[in-house]
């Protein structure tokens, strides 16, 4: 490696196959070591980097966060973390976090778009010593993004965090969520970098090169190996969550939430077992989404 490495940012967001991604580049992660591309793992990068980081810009919002980490804390671990990385030498580094952002309960709680979105993007880039390249992001329709996510929030919220289903329904119709605001904080924080930017829905016929884009020219995209997921947890199905909100109606959030393992497990999704979905019986629901191409570059 000749001077600082190039560095690749994969930014999410929430349930938009950043999971996939992530397993497959770790899977990999030797093979492409071996040839100048450096996959931080999203597990390491989300403990030493994004938790401190968006603690530390949690307290200066005034939330009542913990830990309390004050910007002089904040500085000496970043600059150990990537100290350590740099250390081996690499050409191309990848990092991949999907809360860059935020995450997606706060989406659910308030019905908007990572409400924190501009503090958390741009302190993520200020702690980044290297100038980044390239920031590769993909983004879901509203409906589908809100159903998902409401479902991720279900899973793990704290019972006094409860919000039901037209709650969430009608903050997000309320609002009325777009991506371009999210998007236009990312040119910000990263001015240098090129955008790139796909549309969850096309995955499928875009994974080669979304890989592509990540890991770079020099990796043979053939000799990449499939993520095992072995131990991947199940998705609660639409029955799921109707099964968990209407207990929650019977015995209140606290005892209901004590058997939403259970439930998930239980209704699965399978073939038996369909996506959550709470828009289809109404016909309201925000709209597809639409990225303008004179404001930012994809892949099509």
């Amino acid at each position: 490696m000749t001077g600082a490495p190039k560095v690749i940012l994969h930014g999410g967001v929430h349930k938009t196959a950043t999971s996939h991604i992530q397993s497959k580049l770790a899977r990999n992660s030797g093979h492409l070591a071996k040839r100048g591309v450096q996959y931080v793992h999203h597990r390491d990068l989300r403990k030493q980097f994004t938790v401190p980081l968006q603690a530390n810009a949690y307290n200066a919002i005034g939330l009542d966060w913990s830990p309390k980490i004050s910007d002089e804390e904040l500085t000496d671990l970043t600059t150990a973390f990537f100290a350590d990385l740099g250390a081996g030498g690499t050409d191309r580094m990848i990092l991949s976090d999907e809360n860059m952002a935020g995450h997606c309960g706060h989406c659910v709680k308030r019905g908007v778009l990572y409400r924190w979105r501009k503090k958390l993007i741009l302190s993520f880039a200020q702690h980044i010593p290297f100038e980044v390249s390239e920031v590769h992001i993909s983004i879901r329709n509203y409906a589908d993004f809100f159903s998902a996510a409401y479902v991720e929030f279900l899973r793990s919220m704290q019972e006094r965090w409860f919000i039901d289903e037209d709650q969430m329904k009608r903050q997000v119709l309320e609002n009325m969520p777009n991506w371009h605001d999210l998007l236009k904080t990312v040119r910000t924080a990263f001015p240098n970098a090129r955008l790139i930017v796909w549309r969850y829905e096309d995955f499928a016929a875009l994974e080669a090169q979304v890989f592509a884009g990540l890991c770079g020219p020099e990796i043979d995209l053939n000799k990449l190996r499939d993520p095992k997921d072995i131990n991947r947890r199940p998705t609660a199905s639409g029955r799921a969550v109707e099964e968990l909100l209407q207990l929650v109606a019977r015995v209140g959030p606290e005892t209901a939430l004590a058997q939403r393992m259970d439930i998930q497990k239980k209704y699965a999704r399978s073939k038996g077992f369909s996506r959550y979905d709470p828009w289809t019986e109404t016909g309201a629901k925000p709209p597809f989404t639409h990225i303008c191409a004179r404001c930012f570059k994809h892949q099509e």
